[in-house]
């Protein structure tokens, strides 16, 4: 079987994304660069809680089947779309965590209020709407990344949260931030109005820890 410690690793990451709530059922997709042209990424069709490593396809960057009895993810373009034009992104995640998708619905962008927001580099934007399943809206992702600043994440216009990673855990990771990032956000709006964090207070917040 090829790759076998990278499915390993994904479908890892796929059960701890299921416990926390972020991806259910077959909702959202993973998937984890392995060498130049190819990617291990998550079926289509194939709940979480059935899934084992044998079902984890290999598929190159054109979105053709390389190994595997299942067909890959709807999300393939996507994903094979980020790859190709983000050079350094190693994991990919498209989850649809609710609090972030609620917010992805109404197409508000989550500014930095507390330091979840930081683990992302800035601001979650909104992508512009585009069709899922399509390579439209991996470029739409890749466009809302961009920023200014760039990020390493963002809403899907009416559809989830995409993020990028270094590695698996990495994605894991920012995946989690947002998702918690956007519901202190939705908590603190039914209290009051959230004070934003300044560019300054920014700087400074990323100078002590980068110091540390």
């Amino acid at each position: 079987m090829l790759y076998e410690d990278a499915r390993k690793a994904l479908l890892k990451c796929v059960l701890r994304l299921c416990q926390k709530g972020l991806v259910q059922f077959n909702s959202g997709n993973i998937s984890v660069r392995v060498s130049e042209e190819h990617l291990v990424i998550t079926p289509t069709g194939i709940s979480y809680d059935e899934m084992s490593e044998e079902d984890l396809v290999v598929i190159d960057l054109n979105g053709s089947l390389v190994e595997g009895k299942h067909k890959p993810s709807s999300e393939t373009p996507m994903h094979a779309t980020i790859y190709k034009n983000i050079h350094d992104v190693k994991a990919v995640a498209h989850t649809h965590s609710p609090y972030a998708l609620a917010f992805a619905t109404v197409g508000k962008s989550i500014p930095v209020i507390s330091t979840e927001g930081l683990a992302v580099r800035g601001p979650i934007p909104v992508a512009d709407y585009a069709c899922p399943g399509t390579a439209a809206q991996g470029w739409a992702a890749i466009k809302a990344m961009k920023g200014p600043p760039p990020v390493m994440g963002t809403l899907l216009k009416n559809h989830g949260v995409l993020v990028t990673g270094g590695n698996l855990s990495h994605a894991y990771s920012i995946a989690c931030r947002i998702e918690m990032a956007a519901k202190v956000f939705f908590l603190a709006l039914q209290i009051g109005e959230p004070d934003i964090l300044t560019d300054d207070q920014i700087k400074e917040i990323r100078s002590v820890y980068l110091r540390k």
